[in-house]
């Protein structure tokens, strides 16, 4: 399993408030493609996957505002 950490995209700010996820839970993901949207203190800007699998649990929902490098999501394998 895999952590996906909030990437550090703010200009003036380390967080990010989660706008909305693209990909839910038990959704197939491909390394490269968009993940979740974000808005930083300018800017709304996509984060796209490190890697390939299932989005196996999001921990950071819609609407929370969140440091870079927190955890908001695992990728892996089912099972």
């Amino acid at each position: 399993m895999h952590a996906v950490r909030m990437p550090p995209l703010g200009q003036t700010s380390d967080e990010l408030e989660i706008r909305a996820w693209l990909k839910r839970e038990g959704d197939a993901v491909t390394a490269g493609e968009p993940l979740l949207e974000v808005e930083s203190d300018k800017a709304l800007l996509e984060v796209e996957a490190t890697r390939s699998g299932t989005l196996l649990q999001i921990v950071c929902g819609e609407g929370e505002t969140v440091a870079a490098g927190t955890v908001i999501a695992y990728i892996g394998e089912p099972g």
